[in-house]
Order: structure tokens, then C-alpha cells, then sequence
């Protein structure tokens, strides 16, 4: 395996943590809206894109734009390949809802994973300084300083997130590329080893193993 190919493979496990864990936001509807939440979410549960589109669309149309609303037409956009689009309906969320933690976090990890961990880094700062750190915020940190090259950083944010999670495949993937990048090519292996052994999910599964074949045993 190449390096330009190893490092499409690495970034193929960061695009999976983007699919995987974007954050729902949290609302208290009544009456109509919440029923045309709950069908959207549904919609999108089981894979209905443009019906899920549709009924995000006239949710915002009836009741305007919500945290929920705004970041369920994101996902939908990701899912539908359209990152872009994700990233300009979440741009305009958090200017809405700057202090909606899922949407500040989201909005970081569509900018990582279009190409620009620096933008990241200075989106998620704000809850870097309050502490105020949802689920999923210290993976995203550390994925992100890998990129920019702050290894101290990342193994700070990838331990404390390892600590929580020891089963997490995802931490544990990071974990071994962090690794990888200190030059630790057996503490790698056995991150990316016990990874694969706990990833439910084939996609990434695969790219692990890609990694694996790669990594002296």
C-alpha cells in the first residue's frame, strides 16, 4: 500500500466517525412539530433520504428553523453525499445557535472532514475554553491534532477518551494512528488489532484491516 493510499485509508476512518456519531440535538416540541420530528427521524432511521428531506423541509417551513430541524437537514445532506451542502446548512445553524453544543460539533467535523482541521479547531474552541464538552468532543479533538500535527495534544484528548470508552473502535482506531504517527508501529498494530475485534460496522472493519495489512506484526 502506498502512502497517498494509506492515507485515503486513514481518512476513510475519520469519514466514517463523521457518518457515525452526528450528534442529534435535543428540542421540547409539542403537537404537529413533534410528530414531523419524529417521522423524519424515522424516515432517515430507515434509509427514506427524500422523505426525511421532505418532512425536515416542512418542519422549517410551518415552524422555522430549529436546532433539530437545521441539523437533521445536515445529516440528510451528508448521507445523500452532499457535504457541502452539510456544511452550509450547519454554517448558518451555529450562527443561529452558537451555544448548541451538537451543532458546534458537527459543523467541526464536517470541516475535517472536507479538508481543513485548523477551521475545525478554531470552531470548536469556544468549548475547548467553557469545558463544556459534549460526547464525542475529545475523539474530535484529538483526531483533529493529529492533523494539525499537535501530538502532545491528541494523546491528552485520546487517552482521557479511551479512559471513558476502552471499547470504543473508533477511539481505539484513532489511538493507533496517533501512535503510528509517534513511530510506535507495535502499540499501533495492537489499537488497530483490538479495533477491528470490536467494530460492529463492515466499512470499517475493512478499513482496518487494510491498515493492519500494512503494519509490520
Amino acid at each position: 500500500m502506498t502512502p497517498h493510499i494509506r492515507k485515503t485509508v486513514a481518512g476513510a476512518i475519520l469519514s466514517l466517525g463523521l457518518l457515525l456519531s452526528m450528534a442529534a440535538c435535543q428540542t421540547t416540541p409539542s403537537g404537529e412539530s413533534l410528530n414531523l420530528e419524529n417521522e423524519s427521524r424515522t424516515a432517515l432511521r430507515e434509509g427514506h433520504l427524500k422523505a426525511a428531506y421532505r418532512l425536515t423541509s416542512l418542519l422549517v417551513a410551518r415552524f422555522g428553523p430549529s436546532p433539530f430541524a437545521l441539523n437533521q437537514m445536515a445529516l440528510i445532506q451528508n448521507r445523500r453525499k452532499k457535504p457541502a451542502e452539510a456544511l452550509r446548512i450547519l454554517s448558518h445553524a451555529h450562527r443561529l445557535f452558537p451555544s448548541e453544543d451538537a451543532i458546534t460539533l458537527n459543523l467541526a467535523k464536517i470541516e475535517l472532514y472536507q479538508g481543513s482541521p485548523a477551521t475545525a479547531r478554531l470552531t470548536l474552541l469556544p468549548l475547548l475554553a467553557e469545558k463544556r464538552w459534549p460526547e464525542g468532543f475529545r475523539t474530535m479533538m484529538g483526531r483533529i491534532d493529529i492533523e494539525t500535527g499537535q501530538l502532545s495534544e491528541t494523546s491528552i484528548f485520546l487517552h482521557e477518551a479511551l479512559r471513558r470508552h476502552p471499547d470504543n473502535p473508533l477511539v481505539l482506531a484513532n489511538m493507533g494512528l496517533l501512535n503510528e504517527r509517534l513511530g510506535l508501529a507495535k502499540k499501533a498494530r495492537q489499537d488497530f488489532l483490538k479495533a477491528e475485534a470490536l467494530a460492529s460496522d463492515g466499512a470499517l472493519r475493512k478499513h482496518l484491516l487494510a491498515l493492519l495489512g500494512t503494519t509490520a506484526p
